[in-house]
């Protein structure tokens, strides 16, 4: 049977795996910020100093580290040898779990994580407070926002996890080549996916790590 014309596929996208050196090269707050902004497009180290309220000497210099990585490249044609222009390259960053072993890694890796989850909460919280100031009246009623709960397993966990992704990575072949040539209208949409265990209910018998123990518990004995 055919695939639906109307259905995205998925495609092979090639995978570029983050080592410890890789990663620790990344693990710097104004670094994180920079690979950020370009993933809505291309920029040049002044524009994105004027976007993340840094010199462009410094967007400069962690633009040059992160290329030196393979997390940004320059865009070739566009710009001069003044003012160059810089973006994601089409690849995958794949954290690896194998690749992050000891202390240093995982120093790296918090630091990255921290700040990663906290510039997604900020794009949230963003998008919301323009709908809220009537700036994004188009998209207002297509954006989604959802949370849901379910009781899973790991392994029921994992495979919801791949059924998930299978759908991420059909449109990422559906929209291949937009950022050289966008429809009318379309804009760089953010997708967010987490999916972890919550911590056990109160009401269960048992209680969170490091907690203590209510003032009516104490002195107690069973």
């Amino acid at each position: 049977m055919e695939p639906d014309p109307g259905t995205p596929q998925p495609t092979e996208r090639a995978d570029a795996i983050v080592d410890a050196t890789r990663l620790r090269a990344l693990a710097h707050p104004l670094r994180i910020r920079i690979f950020d902004a370009l993933s809505a497009g291309p920029a040049t180290a002044s524009g994105l100093g004027q976007l993340l309220g840094e010199s462009s000497g410094a967007t400069s210099y962690h633009l040059r580290q992160l290329a030196a990585h393979g997390f940004v490249e320059e865009v070739v044609g566009r710009g001069t040898a003044r003012e160059r222009w810089w973006q994601i390259p089409q690849t995958r960053q794949v954290l690896s779990g194998a690749n992050l072993a000891g202390p240093a890694a995982r120093e790296s890796l918090q630091v990255f994580a921290d700040e990663w989850l906290r510039l997604r909460f900020e794009a949230a919280a963003d998008f919301r407070a323009r709908v809220a100031a009537g700036l994004e009246s188009t998209w207002e009623g297509y954006a989604e926002e959802v949370t849901d709960i379910a009781i899973l397993t790991p392994d029921e966990l994992s495979e919801m996890s791949a059924q998930l992704m299978a759908v991420l990575e059909g449109w990422a072949a559906r929209t291949t080549g937009r950022e050289h040539e966008r429809p009318d209208g379309a804009r760089v949409v953010e997708i967010q996916l987490r999916a972890f265990p919550r911590r056990e209910a109160a009401g269960d018998g048992t209680r969170a790590p490091g907690s203590r123990a209510s003032e009516g518990d104490e002195g107690k004995q069973s």
